[in-house]
């Protein structure tokens, strides 16, 4: 009901991700042509079977996950990060587009009903954002994320039990061992006991090292959680 409201009272005049002029709403938010892209994106190439980073073809696992598997069990993207995957997560963190989520968070949950992988699930954990991105943007695009592939699988979402206690320079400039480095007991869990032996379904926008994702995941099982499973938005190249 909220989102019809805000599509009657704010309709959006323009496709999001390449500005074509048009109708568009909350659930449809982008042009029936970057649909057909996303969708073309995705499946252009075979993707890790661990870390769901894309490949080349007959390629079982990415070079990083047979030297050093992760931690999580599966980790799965909607598509590759490139446009114009790239610019719809952008359009949502720096433009402040939340409403974005309600079709991305759709697409997600999508990818987590196909691959029996991912269940059982028990709770969904966000990556937590930074003090410093928080305060920037006024909304954790992770939150945004979570709480709507929570709705479409009816499944519970706790904001409470990882919290980032490191606050953590720009990542985006930084090397694979630098990112580890960076972001090493960044997290801490409130409430162990909310978390023990549950099957967690952590929730990022990208993930590209997978830097965050592995450190989240140690984290929670270092606490006990029974297991870890990882949705993104979108996912680098394994190449």
């Amino acid at each position: 009901m909220q989102n019809l409201i805000m599509d009657i009272i704010f309709p959006q005049q323009a496709c999001c991700i390449c500005r074509e002029p048009g109708k568009y709403s909350t659930r449809y938010p982008w042009c029936e042509k970057c649909e057909g892209n996303l969708r073309l994106m995705r499946e252009s190439l075979p993707i890790c079977d661990k870390c769901g980073k894309y490949l080349e073809a007959g390629v079982g696992l990415c070079a990083e996950c047979r030297s050093t598997p992760p931690m999580f069990d599966i980790a799965r993207a909607v598509g590759p990060y490139d446009e114009p995957y790239r610019i719809a997560i952008k359009v949502l963190k720096f433009m402040g587009r939340r409403h974005l989520a309600v079709r991305m968070g759709h697409m997600m949950a999508q990818v987590i009903r196909e691959e029996p992988r991912f269940w059982p699930i028990d709770l969904i954990v966000p990556v937590p954002a930074s003090y410093a991105h928080l305060k920037q943007r006024g909304f954790n695009q992770t939150e945004e994320l979570g709480r709507r592939i929570g709705k479409e699988l009816r499944l519970k979402m706790d904001t409470g039990i990882l919290k980032r206690v490191k606050e953590t320079p720009s990542q985006r400039e930084l090397s694979k061992e630098e990112r580890e480095k960076n972001l090493l007991y960044a997290f801490k869990i409130q409430d162990n006991g909310k978390i023990y032996r549950k099957n967690v379904l952590l929730v990022d926008d990208v993930y590209t090292t997978g830097s965050t994702s592995k450190e989240c995941t140690r984290t929670l099982l270092d606490a006990e959680a029974a297991r870890v499973c990882v949705i993104t938005w979108a996912t680098g190249i394994g190449f």
